[in-house]
């Protein structure tokens, strides 16, 4: 698909809907959660600034998911 600002929704084996997104070309990236109506940012600057490990992996192993189901290219 090439270099995109944002995934297509992904759908997880825990039931949640996913997205990843960024405003610019220049940006990272960041994982949204859907909530009802709204997409939640799921926290990995929080993870990364919490030193929270078990978590970082979590989300940047669902990034990977979905970027291999949408075929992005960064």
């Amino acid at each position: 698909m090439g270099l995109q600002l944002q995934s297509a929704e992904f759908l997880h084996d825990d039931g949640m809907t996913y997205c990843i997104r960024r405003e610019t070309f220049e940006q990272d990236f960041t994982i949204y959660e859907k909530r009802g109506e709204e997409w939640i940012d799921c926290g990995l600057d929080q993870a990364v600034k919490d030193l929270n490990f078990a978590e970082f992996k979590r989300l940047g192993l669902l990034i990977k998911k979905i970027m291999d189901a949408d075929q992005w290219l960064a």
